[in-house]
C-alpha cells in the first residue's frame, strides 16, 4: 500500500488513477492522518436492516420481561399486604 498526501493526489491525479487501474492501493493522508483509502475494488454493499424481525424480537423480549416485572410487583404487593395485616394496618 502506498501513502499519498492530498497535495500529491491534487498534482498527479491521472497517474494515481492509472496505478489504481493496475491494482495499486493508496492510503490518503491529510495533515499526517489517514482520511481515506483508494482501492480498485468497490466497497462492499451495506446490508439494510430487517426492521420487521427486529421489532418482532423486541416485542417477544418485552412481553417476557414485562411478565417477570409484573410478577415481582405482585409478590411485593402481597408481602406488603401481609405486613399490614400482621400489624393491624399500622405503618
Amino acid at each position: 500500500m502506498k501513502t499519498l498526501t492530498m497535495r500529491d493526489l491534487n498534482r498527479r491525479t491521472a497517474g494515481v488513477l492509472d496505478e489504481l487501474e493496475r491494482g495499486e492501493v493508496f492510503e490518503l493522508r491529510r495533515h499526517g492522518k489517514a482520511v481515506a483509502y483508494l482501492t480498485p475494488t468497490p466497497p462492499l454493499p451495506q446490508r439494510k436492516p430487517d426492521w420487521k424481525a427486529h421489532f418482532n424480537r423486541l416485542r417477544q423480549r418485552s412481553a417476557h420481561a414485562d411478565a417477570e416485572i409484573l410478577e415481582e410487583f405482585e409478590k411485593e404487593r402481597q408481602r406488603q399486604a401481609d405486613r399490614e395485616q400482621g400489624t393491624g394496618g399500622l405503618k
